[in-house]
């Protein structure tokens, strides 16, 4: 075999050796230099829909007030009667107003003494007409409005000088066509079924 034969035989050996190995470089899953990148793969992230849920309105009706008016239990009125007759003696439960409702005489009467409110407004005096003086009495008769007076003589106390007893809240006291009751707020009232009286507080009154 002559040198150029080996030569040729040599080179086609090492030809044939390299494209073997070319090939396993394929198999393995190693990029080839040169080698352009297969396309991508995009995953598709898909968003499920918002729900919206409507909550309906609800409307709340508040409840009606009602007004109840409360007519006072009729106290006893020999519970208060005093040493006089058709005298009836009580004070509030503070004891601040000292009352009566007077039936014995010839006009009947309905009347309080205690510390008059700042408000109520000069009357005659009872020893001097024509001087102007701080009323010591609230009173109201079956024909006459409620008025304040100035008394030389204590008229509401009971005439022996006991205590008269309290005239409890919510409790009316009639005699005749004149009655007395208390309110822890507004004071004591008297009115007449005439249509006159009178309400009182050491801060506030009012006379009809």
């Amino acid at each position: 075999m002559t040198y150029t034969v080996r030569a040729v035989l040599l080179f086609a050996a090492v030809a044939m050796a390299a494209g073997v190995a070319g090939c396993a470089r394929s198999v393995d899953g190693s990029p080839e230099t040169g080698a352009g990148a297969g396309p991508a793969t995009t995953s598709a992230v898909t968003t499920a829909p918002k729900t919206t849920t409507a909550t309906p309105s609800s409307t709340t009706m508040a409840p009606r007030s009602t007004t109840t008016t409360t007519t006072p239990a009729p106290a006893d009125p020999q519970a208060f009667a005093g040493a006089a007759a058709g005298s009836y003696y009580f004070t509030t439960p503070s004891t601040k107003f000292h009352c009566a409702i007077l039936t014995g005489g010839d006009l009947p009467t309905a009347g309080c003494h205690g510390p008059m409110p700042a408000s109520a407004p000069k009357v005659p005096g009872a020893g001097a007409s024509g001087t102007p003086v701080t009323p010591n009495a609230i009173e109201v008769t079956g024909g006459r409005p409620g008025q304040f007076a100035s008394a030389g003589d204590p008229r509401f106390y009971p005439l022996d000088g006991s205590a008269a007893p309290a005239l409890s809240y919510g409790r009316a006291l009639q005699v005749n066509d004149l009655t007395c009751l208390v309110d822890e707020s507004a004071g004591v009232t008297c009115r007449s079924e005439a249509g006159h009286g009178f309400t009182l507080s050491d801060s506030a009154f009012r006379v009809w």
